[in-house]
């Protein structure tokens, strides 16, 4: 390993000032809670969501909570020389000892994906134990778990790590409303009017915080360019091998096309000339790439909906929008509504528990519809989006059929500028703005688990 690249990745080690200003990560929060915990932490999400600057805000945090500099190590495995020493247990903990660490030593390795055999080696320094602490970071979680999963189990814990919410703009650009303890009413008639450029602004840009700090709408464009362009040569040529490339890339650009609409496999086969088998193969991928996500019909056994019609949606909708090379303003799209439930499936995506499952619900040959229903158990959520002006709470006939079947506690129509809340039976339907339902993650979550519980 080249030493002086070292030193250069790890300038707390040799005594150089180390202090930056990052946009705030709640994520953080978490992996300094896992800090005291055996468990290897693995990292993973999107490329270029932000894995390695969470790392280095650990790096800052755990300094500024009295870890000795001597006792972290950052490695980049795309660096010479660092794939071998990390891949050989014996060097490492000797280059360990050489450095002069103390009893608790922090170990970051990024690209962990790039080793070799990564879980053996992984394995191996946790059986040790030697008060080493182990975070991992990746972009795709197939590579990760293919190449970890004999030698992780019961030894690991999962960080999935999203772009930005868009509640994290806000509390860039509005630092009071995320002190507000307010209802979506009261938070509404403060801040909504502000609210508005914001969402309509990341409704087209999305959360990549490369996109997000670029300073104009050229240079976000450039930034989303190179995100997919990456993607595709890295992820796509280098790891996943992808066969027919040309199959792959106008499978991408027609789920973009058709987000949020229901599909069948034969159907996106036909569209991008292949087969059904390499189509859910290629979907797959794009899933374990934190590109693409898929939403299967709710049923229960009072309802006959839909059992096996999915509908695709994208992680970001700025990589939606590139797909579709369509970077046009929010008010000018002929695909606003579409944009809109986009954003609302992303947003909920990054929030939702594990003990939680997003679903969509449609009955079979009506058109009752409900965008979203938030699952935990026997309890929902139900969530229809409507991009439109309300002068009234009207609920959209979908809604009021599943209510009247299933009798939530609360459900939410998502609307352009309308804020309302009415009782149907026992349901607390709440009408609020697509910006102000998004705006708060506290607001939101509580609502999910008064929902749920």
């Amino acid at each position: 390993m080249d030493i002086e690249i070292f030193n250069m990745r790890n300038p707390w080690r040799t005594g150089r000032l180390y202090e930056h200003s990052w946009l705030p990560r709640r994520e953080l929060e978490t992996l300094v809670d896992w800090m005291d915990n055996p468990y290897v932490v693995v990292v993973t999400g999107a490329r270029q969501a932000g894995k390695t600057t969470l790392l280095f805000m650990l790096v800052q945090r755990l300094l500024a909570n009295d870890v000795p500099p001597a006792n972290i190590f950052y490695f980049s495995v795309d660096d010479p020389g660092t794939a071998e020493l990390i891949s050989n247990p014996g060097d490492l903990l000797r280059f360990l000892r050489d450095a002069k660490s103390g009893p608790r030593v922090y170990i970051l390795i990024d690209e962990v994906q790039r080793l070799p055999n990564p879980g053996l080696a992984l394995k191996v320094l946790y059986d040790l134990g030697a008060g080493t602490k182990l975070v991992v970071s990746g972009s795709s979680s197939l590579e990760i778990r293919s190449t970890t999963r004999e030698h992780l189990v019961g030894r690991s814990r999962e960080l999935i790590l999203y772009p930005l919410l868009f509640s994290d703009i806000v509390q860039q650009n509005i630092p009071a409303a995320s002190r507000n303890d307010g209802d979506f009413a009261a938070f509404h008639r403060l801040y909504g009017e502000s609210l508005v450029p914001l969402f309509a602004d990341f409704a087209i840009w999305g959360g990549y915080p490369a996109v997000v700090t670029a300073p104009s709408a050229a240079e976000r464009s450039e930034q989303l360019r190179q995100i997919y362009d990456t993607y595709v040569t890295r992820d796509v040529s280098q790891f996943l091998r992808v066969g027919r490339p040309d199959v792959y890339n106008r499978l991408v650009r027609t789920l973009a096309l058709q987000v949020g609409s229901q599909m069948t496999w034969e159907g996106l086969a036909n569209e991008v000339r292949s087969s059904s088998e390499t189509v859910r193969h290629y979907v797959a991928m794009l899933q374990g790439t934190y590109v693409c996500e898929l939403t299967m019909p709710f049923s229960s056994n009072k309802l006959t909906g839909l059992r096996k019609t999915p509908k695709a949606y994208f992680v970001d909708c700025g990589m939606r929008n590139n797909a579709v090379s369509s970077l046009a303003s929010l008010d000018s799209r002929i695909d606003r509504g579409h944009v809109v439930e986009q954003v609302v499936f992303q947003e909920l995506l990054k929030v939702l528990p594990a003990t939680n499952e997003l679903h969509y619900w449609r009955t079979k040959g009506t058109a009752d519809e409900v965008d979203f229903v938030v699952t935990r158990g026997d309890r929902i959520l139900p969530i229809e989006v409507k991009d439109a002006h309300f002068s009234e709470p009207t609920l959209p006939s979908g809604l009021a059929r599943l209510l009247d079947d299933t009798h939530p506690r609360h459900a939410v129509v998502v609307t352009r500028d309308f804020v309302a809340q009415r009782t149907v039976d026992t349901t607390t339907v709440h009408f609020v703005p697509e910006g102000t339902f998004l705006a708060r993650r506290d607001t939101l979550v509580q609502l999910l688990e008064d929902s749920l519980r």
